[in-house]
């Protein structure tokens, strides 16, 4: 389609002009993402000069961050749910397989040099996207809180262990330096990112091996279901198991975040297949210790109860591996909602909206764990809307690199008035898609605080919220988008339309 004439403006939150001249006005150095320096980029066009680095650094980076007690929840609940110890495994090794699919949405990160949420401008049109960006700030300074008031709680479980008996003071002292840890890390960026989850991946890995190896002895490999499933319940109880094990790698539609300062001409396989496995190997690993945990302990309490099969002075160091996994996941969560935030427009520089979601990330977990008595579990039950936005999201993401391999003009993406500009800023199919697939998530839901009809008269209480929004997502967009795109791309490539042919694919 012709596009608009849009007259010159400023330049947009986050874009590379913004960002040196938010240089200039508050006297920091040029962008150099360099451990121990304030990252001044966000999500800017990374110039060329400035990328580095090899995909293998990657790997070390998700392998860290998903070192986390969340997974072994997740293993207790398949458990909990009633599936035979066989079908729990097979779920959780082949589940986590979506990681390919956040190796997948790395790709266009050293291609375009920017965020993930300025990719996605690409399927949604430059402000039918901010939808989008609003969900991701949203889903991500929630988690913030969460893993705040986890971490804290791990630490007072210590200090009660170590027999001490704080007041009120000295658990705010503590949430406090946790808080601290995660923001001054998240506000000096991508580089020291890389470098602290790297030193504590292997520190966190051994440990969890180590938990692994005195868990075992105690492992019932003859678990049975007190009471065995069948027919629909057993399927139900699959679904709802799948839809678990999935809300672990959905939840990272942030890829490119963290690949964007690689060189343009990285392997994309590669960057895959370190992102895919640096997530996959903790993430499966530790849902399979959740699960074998389950047969030996309570799996509703696994703080306390994993004392019985630990030794006294290991015990300890899993509730450190609970407090530094939490921490190390939580910092994803404080850098990529500070680039959602400038994505949906909010004119801060990155180091400025890190600290307006660490502020509104500090005020959820100060609630959580010094004022209400169940607001973590309250919580928790309302983060799990975010996977009607998060499976929709991979759907329509995924359906178009098939269309575009991952090829888009990083620039055009940041231009008002450009090649992704579509209908005054909006590409209502890929709207439209992502719609789609959310109704469909919700409709296909069964959680705590809302069961879907579907789910409920259709799937007997099944849940088809995570893979049913992905594959309807990106169903709809194939239709809607991709299809009608190609057919436009062969039959007018060389004609006079060749301009509407390169919005519509981003070539």
């Amino acid at each position: 389609m012709n596009q608009p004439h849009i007259p010159d403006q400023s330049p947009e939150p986050g874009s590379t002009t913004y960002a040196r001249e938010a240089v200039f006005r508050h006297g920091e150095a040029e962008p150099v993402d360099a451990v121990g320096k304030v990252e001044a980029h966000g999500i800017d066009v990374i110039p060329a000069d400035e990328r580095h680095g090899r995909p293998l650094s990657l790997f070390p980076f998700w392998l860290g961050s998903n070192i986390i007690f969340t997974y072994m929840l997740f293993g207790g609940i398949l458990i909990e749910l009633g599936l035979p110890l066989g079908a729990a495994l097979t779920i959780a090794v082949l589940g986590n397989l979506a990681w390919v699919l956040v190796g997948l949405m790395s790709v266009p990160g050293p291609r375009t040099g920017t965020a993930t949420m300025v990719v996605s401008r690409a399927q949604y049109g430059f402000r039918g996207n901010k939808i989008s960006c609003f969900f991701s700030w949203l889903a991500n300074v929630g988690y913030e809180g969460v893993d705040f008031a986890i971490a804290a709680l791990a630490c007072y479980s210590l200090a009660g262990y170590a027999g001490w008996h704080l007041n009120t003071l000295a658990k705010a002292l503590i949430l406090g330096v946790i808080i601290a840890v995660s923001f001054a890390i998240g506000l000096y960026g991508h580089a020291t990112i890389l470098a602290f989850q790297k030193l504590f991946a292997w520190a966190l890995g051994i440990a969890a091996v180590v938990f692994f190896a005195f868990l075992l002895p105690h492992v019932k490999l003859s678990y049975h279901p007190a009471t065995p499933l069948h027919g629909m319940a057993l399927t139900a109880a699959i679904m709802i198991a799948i839809s678990v094990v999935l809300s672990g790698p959905l939840s990272y539609p942030i890829g490119s975040d963290y690949s964007r300062y690689l060189p343009a001409d990285t392997s994309a396989r590669r960057v895959v297949w370190y992102t895919a496995v640096g997530g996959y190997i903790p993430s499966v690993a530790l849902t399979v210790i959740g699960i074998l945990a389950a047969t030996a302990i309570n799996a509703s309490d696994f703080t306390t109860s994993v004392r019985s099969v630990v030794p006294g002075w290991f015990y300890p160091v899993f509730l450190l591996i609970v407090i530094f996994g939490v921490i190390c996941n939580s910092i994803l969560s404080v850098y990529s909602s500070g680039l959602s935030l400038q994505a949906l427009g909010v004119p801060l520089a990155r180091s400025r909206t890190v600290w307006v979601d660490v502020v509104i990330g500090t005020a959820l977990a100060v609630y959580g764990v010094l004022i209400a008595t169940n607001f973590l579990t309250t919580l928790e039950n309302f983060l799990l809307w975010s996977i009607y936005w998060y499976a929709p999201f991979f759907g329509v993401y995924m359906a178009e690199l098939a269309l575009t391999r991952g090829h888009y003009d990083g620039h055009e993406l940041h231009r008002l008035g450009g090649r992704y500009w579509y209908d005054r800023g909006y590409r209502w199919r890929g709207v439209a898609a992502l719609a789609a697939g959310m109704i469909f998530s919700a409709l296909t839901s069964d959680t705590p605080y809302f069961v879907g009809p579907l789910s409920s008269h259709v799937l007997s209480g099944g849940d088809l919220s995570a893979i049913g929004g992905l594959l309807v997502g990106a169903g709809t967009y194939w239709l809607l988008c991709v299809r009608p795109a190609r057919r436009q791309a062969a039959g007018q490539l060389t004609g006079p339309g060749r301009d509407d042919v390169q919005a519509e694919t981003g070539a």
